[in-house]
C-alpha cells in the first residue's frame, strides 16, 4: 500500500465521519430543537433582565424537562462539523501534495 492510498482511504474516512455525523443529528432532532427553544428562551430572559431589572420576577426559571439524546447530538455535531472537515482536508492535501512530488 502505497502512501497516496493511505491519504485517500483517510479522506473517505472524513466523509464516512460527515455522514455518521448527519446521521446522529438526524436522530437527535428533537433535542436540537428544545436546545434551540431554550437557547432563545434564557436569550429573551436576559435581554428584558437587561431592559429593566426590576420588573423581572425575583423566583428562577423553570428547570427544562429531562432530555435523552444530548450526547448523540453533541457526537454528531462534533463528527459532522469539526472531525469530519479536518480528516477530508488532511486527506485531500496529502493527496496533492503526494501527487505533486512533494
Amino acid at each position: 500500500m502505497d502512501a497516496t492510498t493511505l491519504w485517500e482511504l483517510l479522506g473517505l474516512a472524513g466523509i464516512l465521519a460527515f455522514f455518521a455525523g448527519i446521521h446522529m443529528l438526524w436522530q437527535a432532532r428533537d433535542e436540537f430543537f428544545f436546545w434551540l427553544e431554550e437557547y432563545f428562551r434564557l436569550l429573551r430572559l436576559s435581554v428584558h433582565r437587561a431592559a429593566d431589572p426590576r420588573q423581572v420576577p425575583v423566583t428562577a426559571a423553570p428547570l427544562p424537562k429531562e432530555r435523552k439524546h444530548t450526547l448523540r447530538m453533541v457526537i454528531g455535531m462534533l463528527l459532522a462539523f469539526i472531525a469530519a472537515p479536518m480528516l477530508f482536508t488532511v486527506g485531500l492535501t496529502m493527496v496533492w501534495l503526494s501527487r505533486r512530488g512533494g
